[in-house]
C-alpha cells in the first residue's frame, strides 16, 4: 500500500513536467553560432501556448509580476538591460508561490567602423530589448515547471559533459586579462565604465581588477577619474 502510494505521489509531482517537457519540431530554431551552435532554440509563443494549456488564460491560470529592471554598461558603453519577474500559477484552484526568473538582452551595441580612415565606434539601439528581455525571463521561470526540458537537456549535455572529454585530448588555455595604464586607448572607455557602477568601493575595485590587469597606482587614478575616489 506504502508503494502504491508513492507511486501515485511520484505521478502526481512530475505531471505538469511531463506535459511541458517535450518542444515539436516547429517550436524549435536551430542556434547558428555561438557555444550552443547547432543545438535549438525555442520559440517563445509555444511556451506562451504551453502555460495556457496547462493552466489557463493569462490572467486566470497564471501571470506574471515584474519585480525588477536595471541596466549595466560595459567598458565599450554598450547598455544591457535586465528584467526579474516573478510567475504564478494556479492548480487545483490554488495560487502558487512565486516562480522567479531573470532575463537579459543588449539595449545598446556599438560597432566598429572606419570613417575617414579612422576608427570609430557607432551605437545601435534594440527598441525591443525590454521586451526580449521580459519574455527571457519567463522562459528562465517557466523553466522551472519543466517547460522546454527536452531542449534543455540536449544543451545541458553540450555545455558541461562535453567539455570535460575536450580537456583530456587538448591542453585549456587560461586567457590573460587585458593591460589597462592611463595611456592605454581603452583609458577614457574604463573611467565612463566605472562611473558607471553602483557599488562601494572595494566592490568597484574587485570587478576593475577581474576586467584588467592593472597596477595600484593606475587604479587609484581610475578611480578618482570616475568620481569613485576623491
Amino acid at each position: 500500500m506504502e508503494n502504491n502510494k508513492q507511486v501515485q505521489q511520484d505521478n502526481t509531482n512530475l505531471s505538469v513536467y511531463e506535459k511541458v517537457r517535450s518542444v515539436p519540431a516547429e517550436a524549435k530554431k536551430a542556434i547558428e553560432a555561438g557555444r550552443l551552435k547547432g543545438k535549438s532554440d525555442i520559440n517563445p509563443m509555444w511556451r506562451i501556448k504551453k502555460l495556457t494549456e496547462v493552466f489557463g488564460p493569462v490572467g486566470f491560470g497564471w501571470y506574471t509580476e515584474v519585480v525588477k529592471t536595471w541596466t549595466e554598461v560595459d567598458e565599450d558603453a554598450d547598455v544591457a538591460v535586465f528584467v526579474d519577474i516573478s510567475l504564478y500559477v494556479q492548480m487545483d484552484g490554488v495560487w502558487s508561490k512565486p516562480i522567479y526568473g531573470t532575463g537579459g538582452n543588449k539595449l545598446i551595441s556599438h560597432e566598429r567602423k572606419y570613417e575617414g580612415g579612422k576608427q570609430v565606434l557607432v551605437p545601435y539601439l534594440d527598441d525591443d530589448a525590454y521586451k526580449k528581455a521580459y519574455t527571457d525571463a519567463i522562459s528562465v521561470a517557466a523553466k522551472a515547471l519543466g517547460v522546454g526540458a527536452d531542449v534543455y537537456f540536449e544543451k545541458d549535455v553540450t555545455k558541461y559533459d562535453a567539455q570535460p572529454q575536450a580537456a583530456a585530448s587538448q591542453q585549456v588555455s587560461v586567457p590573460t586579462l587585458p593591460s589597462l595604464t592611463s595611456k592605454s586607448p581603452s583609458w577614457k572607455s574604463a573611467v565612463a565604465f566605472t562611473a558607471s557602477l553602483k557599488d562601494d568601493a572595494e566592490t568597484i575595485t574587485k570587478k576593475i581588477r577581474l576586467k584588467y590587469t592593472i597596477s595600484d597606482e593606475d587604479l587609484d587614478l581610475l578611480l578618482k577619474q570616475s568620481g569613485k575616489k576623491s
